[in-house]
Order: C-alpha cells, then structure tokens, then sequence
C-alpha cells in the first residue's frame, strides 16, 4: 500500500464512524422518539394499524392509524425477558425472546393483551415468522424450528431441521428462507407439508446472514460483520480495514444482497450494495423491510445504523439516506444499536437499544400487507425420533416435553423433562426404564442434579428448588430460590452441585451463579460468571484440586478459574488469556489432579488452576480417536470416574463413549448418532444415561 494510499483509508475509516457517509436527508426526516416507549427497543412488526413492539422485558402495542403519531394501546410487561423478533397474524403475537423461549401473546384486545403460554424452544428462540398452524423459530446451529400453534394455549413441537446458523426466518407460500449467521448462508426449505419438510437450498451470502425478507419476486438479505464467500482483497473496504489494523474481511460484510426467487429452490442473486465497514460484536442483528409505496428497502445494521437502499434497479442498488443514533457512552461508534425497522406509511419506526421507539418521516415509505400464501400442511404432525433399540432403552414422557437433565441415585433416575416437568424412573433389574412417579406441584423442570441424597432442581418460573429425598418419592424440599440476587425473579434453567456446601445456578439470561449452601435456607450468592451466549452447559460438573477450584467455560474467549476456598469468594480467580474452548465444546472433572477439556475432536488435561503457560503458547491438545463414519465429533465431556468418558453434542445431535483408562491413549468404545438433541450424560455402572430432547431418556443397553 503506498503512503497516499494508506492515509487516503485511514480518513475514509475516519468518515464511517465522524461524517457518516450517505446520511443526506433525501428520504428520511426529522426522527422523534415515540411518546411512552422505554429505553430499550430490540423487536418490532406491524400489522394493520397495530405497531409491536419489543421493548426492554416488555411487548407493546401502538395504535398507528395516524402514522406519525403513535399512541400506545397496552402492553404485557415483565414477563418476556428480552424480546428479540416479532411476528403477528391475526392479533396473535409471537414473540421469541433467545434464552426466554417463545411466548404467545393474544393482542386481540389491544388495550389488554395477555400471554396466552410459553413454549420450551429447543435452543436460543431468535427469528420468527407464522403462518396457518405453523410457527417457525430459528435457533442457531440447531436450526429451525417448527411448532404447532393451533392452540395458543398449548404450542406443541412438530420438527426441528438443521441449519449452519439461523438468525431469521422468512415464510411464503410453502417456502422457508432462513438467514445464516456465521457461514453467511440462505438456507431454503420446502414447508408445504410438515410431513415432509426438507432442505432444498443452500445458497451463499456476501456476509454473515442474518435478515430475510420477501415482496414478489424478490428475497432481501441483510449481511453483516465480516466478508464471506468472495475474496476480502477485492472488497470495496478492504484498504480502509487493512488501515485500522484489522484482519482481511474484519467489520466488512455490513450490506444487502437481493435474489430473485421465481424457483425458491433456486435463489439467483441479481445484485448488492455495501455499507461503510464497522466491527462491534456483543449486539448483532440485520433487518431489511420493504416499502408498498416504492422501491425503497429500509434497513436496519444494529451499530452501523439505518440505511436506505434504492432498490429500483435491483442489479444495481445504491444507498441513498442513513440515520444514526449516536450513543454518548461510545462516540467512536456510528449508533447505539439499532435491533430492527418496521414500514409505515409515509414514516419508519426504528428500535434502538437506548432510545426507544422513534418514527422518522420517509419518503416513498408505504406499509406492506404482508401475505404469507398457501399455509403449511399437517400441523398435527408429530416427528416419531425413533431409537436404536438394539443399543438403548427409551423412556418419554406421556405429555409432550424435552428430556434435558437426568440424575441419578441408586436404582433412580430422576428426569428433568422441561415442560412436562420432573418424572421418577426405576431402573429395571433385566434393563429398561419404568416410570415410578413425578414431581408434584412444579410443572416445569429443566434441569435436575443430585448430591448424595440431596437433589437440586431447576423449575423455570418456580427457580430453583432443593429437595432431601427421604425415599425415591419422597421430596422434601428444604430450601428454594426465586431470584439469582438481581432483585427480580429469575426462570430457573440449570442446576450443578460442584463442591460441597455449594451449588451453581443457572438463569437464562442471567448467567451461571455461585452460592454458598452450607445453610440451605439461607443461600448465599458469591460469584458469577456468564455464559456465552448463555446456552450450553458450559459449568464444570465437579470442581478438581481437592474441591477447590472450578472451571468455567467462556465460550470462545477464555476458560476461568474459580478458587472456592478464597474468603470471600468474590470474583473468578484466574482465566487465561490464550487458551479457550468454544460453543459445542466443555471441562469436566476427570480426577481430582485432572480437568478434561475437549476443544472440536481434541482434549486436554488441564491441572486445577492451569493458566496459559509463560510464552503464551497454547495447551497441546491432542486427537481423539475417529468415529466410524469420518466425520469431526465434538461435544461436552462427562467423566465416570474410573476412566470413562462422553461427549454429547446436542447440535449435530452425536454422542461417543470412550475408554481413557490410559488418559494419553483413549479407545472409541461406541459411536452414536442420535435422532434427538443429547445434553450432558451420567453414568450408571459403567452405561450412559443421556437426556435427549424430544427422543427421551436413553439408556444404554
């Protein structure tokens, strides 16, 4: 790069975040916060004259009859969590709220709208979109979901299919278009009839994928973060990035692709435009609406901020108009958050995550009657996640719910069943599972541990619940939490009992909670860690180093070192730098001088406390034995105690069993693929009992 090169980028660098380049007032007016919105707005939709919203933990309904005037009708409040995407069809509102699930909102009566139920996704409930008896929800790398809605008092789970990412959802007449976050993929599916959903397209996108939206002939696809699928060297800012010290392709990617869709199976990308580049992770999320009225597609880039693409010419788009709202906190940034746009007419509503609503006049702006043509088939349609009899016996539950925790005592396992709560099962002198009793008064149990003949439950709306078990049916409880210490009441989700005297909680969104129970009635927080994003078990199951010290897996970024014997137990003690494992992948307890951490189709032995060594190096992770079919398995760890281990992974839903008898040379003793989504597995006399989603619990034979 010559020297007039490099000081030309870095003042067209300058430009993205000071003189905001394409803000030119030629479709977008003066914007105004709407009257009554909170501070934070993540999710919005329109239909008919209704604007919802998403709105800090809260839904609200706007009347927008007089568009530049919105006047707030009702809300629910306080129960949604973090609502992230809304969909709405016929005044019923369906709402996902990542770790929170999906919730059915009846706003049929605007001025009073209720929750009609909650359904217990899968995994991080993030795009969504309804139509007929169907709702669809993506969930990351575990994929789409699809849900019988026909009762909005009682969603039921039909099927879940695959994806590489899916952030967003998009439906129309018989076809599903999912936007694919870190592969930057469309994923396209045949949805006509439940019986028979497949995959039929995978297509690839100039970013990471994220928003999917549909007028005629056309899909819109809003891409962000960093280039994929084309050369980052042949990028527009790619001299701009390579300037600011970034890595090829780093904070490019902000843009929208279009394709023509006359063969759904088929997508032809016909054109794209580019945005200036900016790189903030933490908050991420891209979404492109259409205009009735005009050409005009309107498009919100959460930091990067909202653009205006001429789409008339759809080889050719160009931006045309920006907004940005500045965040005081991070000036170097472009905007606050901008979480999603929503279509009116003659005006724009824009959520951002630090002032609220705002309804910005735009020319060529027209509200769009959102037609979703045929509706899928077979709603009722149950997938039958059959099992390999000859390798496991099966137990479900009667009512419909996902097998997520078991523990066991003696002959017992206790089966955390999510929606269908906490189910007690004896196992049988010749083999199999036979249930015995449940849980009373607690409908949902999402997760359960136990610790001699104590057992701990995570009971969703109910928190935490903690039992002495006088007999396998005989609950007592003897303790109980409602809230991790934040003041509010916390959905309990996971439990672990790592050390004695303590116990590990888990509330979605609200991270994972260390609490001293040497006085059970009294609970006493002492440290917390978040997961990242906040979804898998990512804990260790039992600390190491004479019970002192417990690893925590920062997926991604860090492990951390809690030491339980510090007073006060304040803080994590230690994390490395270097060394870390990620989103599919976990430590457990191996010995008492050993932690297992698998890291893909590697593991390590970590020492208690183990940090990156002196030079920065990175741990010598060393290969697991091959799987039968060749492909990578991955997944967390779960030791027996005498030289046993398995590694679930619930995404690509694969479980293996391992001899580490000789820790530096295992042995593959079994390979499964399971039809269900397996989390962490306990042993029972050298077999494996594994909670697996909606296949049940499976015992190996």
């Amino acid at each position: 790069m010559t020297k007039t090169l490099f000081f030309a980028a870095l003042a067209a660098g300058a430009a993205v975040a000071g003189d905001l380049p394409c803000k030119t007032g030629a479709v977008l007016g003066e914007a105004r916060r709407i009257e009554g919105s909170g501070n934070k707005a993540m999710a919005l939709y329109i239909e008919g004259d209704r604007l919802y919203a998403g709105e800090g933990p809260d839904v609200v309904i706007y009347d927008i009859s007089s568009p530049l005037e919105p006047k707030r009708l009702g809300a629910v409040t306080g129960v949604v969590g973090s609502p992230r995407q809304i969909a709405v069809q016929k005044g019923m509102a369906y709402v996902t709220a990542r770790e929170n699930a999906l919730w059915i909102i009846d706003a049929t009566d605007p001025a009073n709208p209720r929750v009609r139920s909650r359904f217990d996704t899968c995994e991080l409930a993030t795009g969504v979109d309804v139509a007929g008896d169907v709702c669809f929800v993506g969930q990351r790398q575990n994929g789409v979901e699809f849900i019988d809605v026909s009762n909005p008092d009682d969603p039921r789970h039909i099927a879940m299919r695959k994806t590489d990412e899916s952030q967003s959802v998009k439906y129309l007449n018989g076809i599903l278009y999912s936007g694919d976050w870190g592969s930057g993929k469309l994923t396209v599916f045949d949805a006509h009839d439940m019986k028979n959903i497949r995959q039929i397209g995978l297509y690839p996108l100039y970013g990471f994928g994220d928003g999917v939206w549909v007028k005629g002939d056309y899909l819109y696809a809003s891409t962000g973060h960093h280039l994929k699928n084309r050369n980052a060297a042949e990028h527009t800012y790619a001299v701009e990035i390579a300037a600011a010290g970034k890595r090829p392709g780093e904070g490019c990617g902000h843009g929208l692709d279009i394709f023509e869709i006359k063969d759904p199976a088929n997508p032809k990308r016909v054109g794209h435009v580019d945005y200036p580049p900016f790189y903030q992770r933490g908050l991420d999320m891209w979404t492109p609406r259409t205009s009735s009225k005009s050409d005009m597609v309107f498009c919100s880039a959460t930091h990067n901020g909202l653009f205006v693409v001429d789409c008339s010419d759809k080889s050719a788009p160009k931006v045309v108009d920006r907004w940005v709202a500045p965040d005081p906190k991070h000036p170097e940034w472009p905007s606050q958050c901008i979480g999603s746009v929503a279509v009116g007419d003659g005006c724009v509503y824009v959520a951002t995550m630090g002032s609220g609503v705002n309804v910005i006049p735009a020319k060529g702006a027209g509200k769009e009657i959102v037609k979703k043509g045929v509706p899928p088939k077979n709603a009722s349609f149950r997938e039958a996640y059959p099992t390999d009899e000859n390798e496991f016996y099966v137990w479900k539950p009667e009512q419909v719910g996902q097998a997520r925790g078991v523990a066991v005592i003696g002959r017992v396992v206790y089966a955390a069943c999510g929606d269908a709560g906490l189910h007690v099962l004896e196992i049988l002198p010749k083999g199999g599972l036979r249930k015995i009793g449940e849980l009373k008064g607690h409908a949902h149990v999402y997760d359960v541990v136990a610790d001699g003949r104590r057992l701990y439950t995570a009971e969703g709306p109910d928190g935490f619940g903690f039992y002495e078990m006088d007999g396998p049916l005989k609950f007592r409880e003897v303790g109980r939490l409602t809230s991790l210490g934040k003041g509010k009441k916390d959905f309990g989700f996971w439990v672990w009992a790592p050390a004695p005297g303590f116990l590990g909680l888990s509330a979605r969104s609200g991270g994972n909670v260390i609490f001293d129970i040497s006085d059970i009635k009294n609970p006493k927080r002492q440290v917390s860690v978040s997961g990242c994003p906040g979804w898998d078990k990512f804990l260790m199951d039992k600390a190491i180093g004479g019970g002192r010290y417990l690893a925590h897996n920062a997926a991604g970024h860090h492990i951390d070192w809690i030491d339980l014997e510090a007073k006060p137990l304040a803080k994590v003690c230690a994390s490395t730098a270097k060394n870390c494992i990620f989103l599919s992948d976990g430590i457990c307890r191996f010995s008492d001088d050993k932690a297992l951490a698998t890291r893909g189709d590697t593991y390590y032995f970590a020492a208690p406390g183990e940090l990156d060594p002196p030079d920065g190096s990175l741990w010598a992770f060393k290969k697991l034995p091959p799987v039968p079919d060749g492909k990578k398995v991955q997944g967390i760890p779960r030791a027996s105690g005498d030289g046993l281990v398995v590694l679930t992974d619930r995404i690509r839903r694969r479980v293996a069993l391992y001899d580490f008898k000789d820790p530096e040379n295992p042995k593959l003793i079994k390979f499964w693929n399971v039809s269900g989504n397996p989390d962490t597995a306990v042993f029972y006399k050298g077999k494996v009992v594994i909670p697996c989603g909606y296949q049940g619990i499976l015992m190996q034979k």
